[in-house]
């Protein structure tokens, strides 16, 4: 075939041909291609990106739904251990004065030792001194019917009686408890409060005088004493067991008041003004001594009277030498039998004269100064 030149038109027919040629070969080869894929036995997947769940099968919330982390709950503390409280750690609260203390703590004592009368009585003497005395009657209440011969349980408690107006229920514990024990001086005391609140001076004159029989040095004794002879206006007589009384340590404020009325009574209005100086200094809030020393210091005393010297009273004072009725006289001039226990009463004063200079203010209360008050034998129970 010869090569003869080509017109336009003839070249463009010739063009298409070509690319209609091109076309079907290449789409024979596709189908080639895709007969021979489809004869294998397995087909790949597409491979999905794969996730993994966290522990606790909680996703992440997508970003636009995300919100405020919620507050944790408060985790409640644990409960302390209860604390068993010993007698050891009770009596501890009652030596250090922490009276309310001792009461709780021997309350617990005693809840769980029901059988030990010792923990009841010194329940008895806590709450006492803690200002409550229907709890301190339970209390001493329980002990003495445990212990129906622990003297001190009967003593306390007719104190305890005493406090509460109960002075008949009162004088039958100490009864009981001076049958058991007569050379207790405290048992005597008490007996003495009961008979003063009774109005029945003499015989509490023979108490008090029994006390100090058995004690010489018992101040609340002394005081007592010396306060129903001012009552019966014995007051010559009354300066000898209050001068007594005012000498020893730690004598209490109420003591050199009454000093100073026996003073002032028997005209010594110097040495009066001293002795109400003198409660004023041991107690600076006691106004009715600084109201009767700011009296006395405007009297003037007799020339004729010679000054009166104390301590020769004090060291002459003993209880023979009181006139007191009966035939308790001649006991009450005995010697000590036995040292005082260590725990000093509450000697509270019943209403005295209207009459401002015989007037007795009531009786402070000691504390105990000494753990000798509790028997070795059982403070360890």
């Amino acid at each position: 075939m010869q090569n003869q030149d080509l017109t336009p038109r003839q070249e463009r027919k010739l063009r298409f041909f070509e690319a209609g040629i091109l076309f079907v070969l290449v789409l024979a080869i596709a189908v080639f291609v895709g007969l021979k894929t489809g004869g294998d036995e397995t087909v790949a997947e597409p491979v999905a990106a794969l996730t993994v769940e966290p522990a606790d099968g909680i996703t992440d919330a997508p970003a636009a739904a995300e919100t405020e982390p919620a507050e944790a709950a408060p985790v409640a503390a644990p409960e302390p251990e209860p604390v068993v409280v010993t007698y050891a750690m009770a009596e501890q609260a009652y030596f250090d004065r922490d009276y309310p203390g001792a009461t709780e703590l021997f309350t617990r004592y005693t809840a769980e030792h029901p059988g030990n009368a010792w923990g009841f009585y010194m329940l008895g003497l806590s709450a006492w001194k803690a200002g409550e005395p229907e709890a301190a009657d339970l209390a001493l209440a329980h002990a003495v019917a445990s212990a129906p011969g622990h003297v001190k349980s009967l003593v306390n408690h007719g104190r305890v009686l005493l406090d509460l107006g109960r002075v008949e229920e009162a004088e039958a514990r100490l009864v009981l408890a001076i049958d058991l024990d007569p050379a207790y001086a405290d048992a005597h005391r008490v007996m003495g409060r009961i008979r003063h609140t009774q109005a029945r001076l003499d015989e509490a004159l023979a108490s008090y005088a029994q006390a100090l029989g058995l004690d010489t040095g018992d101040v609340w004794s002394l005081n007592n004493l010396g306060l129903i002879l001012i009552e019966q206006e014995r007051f010559g007589e009354a300066l000898a067991p209050l001068a007594k009384a005012a000498a020893l340590d730690g004598a209490p404020a109420c003591v050199q008041n009454n000093l100073g009325i026996a003073l002032e009574r028997n005209g010594h209005f110097t040495a009066a003004a001293e002795a109400y100086a003198r409660a004023l200094e041991a107690d600076a809030g006691y106004a009715r001594a600084d109201e009767s020393r700011t009296r006395v210091l405007a009297l003037v005393e007799s020339p004729q009277d010679a000054p009166v010297d104390l301590a020769a009273l004090a060291a002459a004072f003993t209880v023979a030498n009181l006139t007191i009725p009966g035939p308790v006289a001649a006991a009450a001039g005995t010697e000590p039998q036995s040292p005082a226990d260590m725990e000093v009463a509450a000697a509270a004063a019943p209403t005295g004269p209207t009459d401002d200079a015989t007037a007795a203010q009531p009786l402070d209360v000691p504390v105990p100064q000494s753990q000798d008050e509790v028997p070795d034998d059982v403070r360890n129970r």
